[in-house]
């Protein structure tokens, strides 16, 4: 590594080390990299005078006396991020400084919008927002989380919006001259684990998020996988059994077509002969002790319980979290998710519900856009927890 490397990679660390440990000072920067006071103190000037950083004032002296330190925390008025959350039903819209802080969250109702209707809503949102900021750099990156496979920064596949031929990358770049990041919705509720939530001190963990589709997050050795090719953890589409028709022909049935929230709607539909439910009406239902959809959760309860087993077999983390509005609303489909899980295993593992489930995706866009915002990719940043009635 040369001289200059050297630097940028310092640099680096203590930008990482003011974001984690905020408010904190040089000397104790110094300690926790074992740099010469000198090498921070330089560094420290030069983030400075770049606008990253905000002196707070003095802390306290040591106990040995001597100066009072000038404490430091991350200069949340430099400028803000936005994520938004391309929903089948919705547009979960969130406006972060850059110290992570949330600033503003909306959603918005896009049901049965086109892909242009719905990039007319964002540059909207965009607007009313540049119009609101205060701040010295105004709008700094953006990340938009893909109900779809997203590999090299493309979507590859997007079964529940039609993009038609939109590039999402290449349009609001050239309209805002600002980084342009997309993600999978899963692999962002599994960075949400990692950065803000229950995953901050595990080495490896799996995050199921249960919407329209079944997706996995998978968080290995502290990084996300996305696999070669952008397909990890699409784990609603393995093949659960198959269906033998009146000619031999076999019809594979895949994981996410009998246990995703819509594939309980279609069969409490199929039941009852009715049209047009939604989660609330499954909610009131199970309320209602309806016999129907109880026998219905029970099979989901037990797909999903396989699912986990399976995976964890596979990959074998410390932990799995589970992002479903639908069990939020429902908490006790998770402790019979423990429970056959436990039958299956012989053994109990940690299974989790990811709190404030709405926001966990853009909460992940909010850690990935700030990455590459500061140029931290792959340094570990700690976002501060948010609380659950935001």
């Amino acid at each position: 590594m040369n001289r200059n490397q050297l630097h940028d990679q310092n640099l680096k660390l203590v930008l990482q080390q003011v974001f984690n440990n905020h408010p904190t000072s040089r000397i104790e920067i110094s300690h926790q990299l074992h740099l010469n006071k000198s090498t921070v103190s330089s560094l420290y000037n030069t983030l400075m005078a770049q606008g990253y950083l905000r002196e707070l004032g003095y802390g306290n002296a040591s106990t040995s006396g001597g100066r009072k330190p000038t404490m430091v925390a991350i200069n949340q008025d430099y400028g803000y991020t936005l994520t938004f959350d391309l929903g089948y039903r919705h547009l979960h819209a969130l406006a972060t400084t850059l110290n992570g802080k949330v600033w503003k969250y909306d959603r918005i109702e896009t049901q049965g919008q086109s892909i242009h209707e719905m990039v007319a809503q964002i540059n909207q949102y965009i607007a009313m927002v540049q119009k609101e900021d205060a701040s010295a750099n105004g709008l700094l990156g953006i990340c938009f989380s893909i109900h779809g496979i997203i590999n090299d920064n493309k979507i590859k596949t997007s079964p529940f919006i039609d993009m038609d031929g939109v590039d999402l990358v290449d349009l609001f770049t050239a309209t805002y001259d600002v980084p342009v990041v997309l993600e999978n919705e899963a692999n962002l509720s599994a960075i949400y684990e990692r950065d803000f939530n229950g995953a901050r001190d595990l080495n490896s963990a799996v995050t199921i998020s249960i919407h329209r589709g079944i997706g996995a997050g998978v968080i290995l050795h502290r990084d996300l996988f996305r696999g070669e090719h952008g397909d990890a953890g699409e784990i609603g589409q393995t093949v659960t059994s198959l269906e033998i028709d009146g000619q031999g022909q076999a019809t594979p049935v895949r994981a996410e077509d009998i246990s995703s929230e819509d594939a309980i709607i279609r069969q409490v539909e199929q039941h009852k002969g009715l049209k047009d439910l939604d989660r609330e009406d499954i909610v009131k239902l199970y309320r209602q002790h309806d016999t129907d959809l109880a026998l219905i959760l029970q099979r989901f309860t037990i797909a999903i319980s396989s699912l986990l087993y399976n995976t964890m077999r596979t990959l074998d983390p410390d932990a799995f979290f589970i992002n479903s509005p639908l069990i939020e609303e429902i908490p006790e489909l998770l402790e019979q998710i423990r429970a056959s899980y436990r039958r299956l295993a012989n053994e109990d593992f940690p299974i989790d519900l990811t709190t404030n489930a709405r926001l966990a995706t853009v909460l992940g866009g909010c850690s990935l856009i700030t990455h590459q915002v500061l140029g931290l990719e792959g340094y570990a940043l700690q976002f501060e927890r948010i609380p659950e009635n935001l």
